[in-house]
């Protein structure tokens, strides 16, 4: 039985010399824009194909914004969606103020002209292009439409991220920008305790699940994977609090005995769409290989343990983080982290 215990947030920063790119030879870079999902997610899976969602990048000169929105393999956003979902829309336009990501009236970069949106009078209209002195942030299409978490990384959704001396190439579903599969741990001997991924200089890929851990017979021992979802990639630079977002630490459960890091009923994408946070998902040793325990060895147990703190010493692509103490950072989840 599921008991998510969750403790209180943490707002972690990033600081991140990062590139997100659509695909291979686009060079859309974060060092000019963040990129945000904006989808009004009401939890209803069988509902889903009556939503659509859009990327909000930031302010830029009106002339580059269709070639911006086309290195995501998009478009600026057609007046005829906005229309089509108008009271999706207005929620997210009033999320953003509410959030204070931007004021309640707020002009965009859209297809054939400028969106104006007031939140306070719930309403928006189009306006002609005005050759504005000032940059407009820009609306893009969202084109993703699998929301499922074992959604296949479509070549038109991916999207690379340089931090930390590693390129980590992810994607985008329906509803947030995922990075699944990524090393947290550097190769280790058995029953010995793991030390945080340090390798540099690799192009790491995020679009498939690691193996979970050896249980009952499946999984493998090379298994210390983390995944991210995110409904928000920052600027790169970012670092104060204000521009990023709390990040939520899940440790799965099974008893020690079983479970996965990468269990569609954990997933990390509803709960980051919804509640516009971080998630980030582990795998750590089970079992034998986790807490086998030879009292006058150098078998020690607590093993899987270990790899949790591991895990959390590790800076998340692509969320690197000031230096924080493993105790301050909330961490939920079910029978794992109530026995640990």
């Amino acid at each position: 039985m599921f008991i998510p215990i969750l403790l209180s947030f943490l707002s972690l920063c990033i600081q991140a010399e990062a590139i997100a790119v659509a695909a291979p030879g686009a060079s859309l870079s974060n060092a000019a824009t963040s990129l945000t999902f904006l989808y009004q997610n009401n939890l209803n899976a069988s509902d889903d194909v009556n939503h659509v969602g859009a990327i909000l990048l930031d302010a830029m000169p009106q002339r580059l914004a269709a070639a911006a929105c086309a290195q995501l393999n998009e478009t600026l956003l057609p007046i005829q969606t906005l229309n089509a979902h108008k009271v999706d829309f207005l929620q997210q336009f009033a999320y953003l103020s509410y959030s204070r990501d931007l004021p309640s009236s707020q002009t965009y970069n859209i297809a054939g002209g400028e969106l104006v949106v007031d939140t306070r009078h719930q309403s928006f209209s189009l306006l002609a292009h005005l050759n504005r002195a000032h940059d407009l942030p820009i609306l893009c299409t969202q084109s993703a439409s699998d929301s499922t978490s074992s959604a296949p990384a479509a070549p038109s959704t991916l999207i690379s991220v340089s931090a930390g001396g590693n390129i980590y190439a992810g994607f985008r579903n329906k509803k947030s920008f995922r990075f699944i599969g990524i090393p947290y741990a550097n190769p280790f001997k058995r029953w010995t305790y793991s030390t945080p991924y340090s390798s540099t200089g690799k192009t790491i890929n995020a679009t498939t699940y690691g193996p979970q851990c050896a249980q009952g017979g499946s999984g493998a021992e090379d298994c210390l994977f983390l995944n991210v979802q995110t409904p928000y990639i920052p600027n790169a630079g970012s670092k104060t609090k204000a521009d990023l977002k709390p990040v939520l630490f899940w440790i799965h459960g099974g008893g020690f005995t079983g479970g996965s890091g990468a269990d569609p009923l954990s997933d990390g994408g509803n709960l980051a769409s919804r509640e516009d946070v971080v998630v980030v998902n582990i795998n750590y040793r089970l079992s034998t290989l986790g807490f086998l325990a030879i009292p006058g060895t150098e078998i020690r147990g607590n093993y899987g343990l270990a790899d949790q703190i591991t895990a959390l010493q590790v800076p998340f692509p692509p969320h690197f983080c000031f230096p924080f103490h493993v105790s301050s950072l909330p961490p939920f989840g079910c029978e794992g982290i109530r026995q640990g």
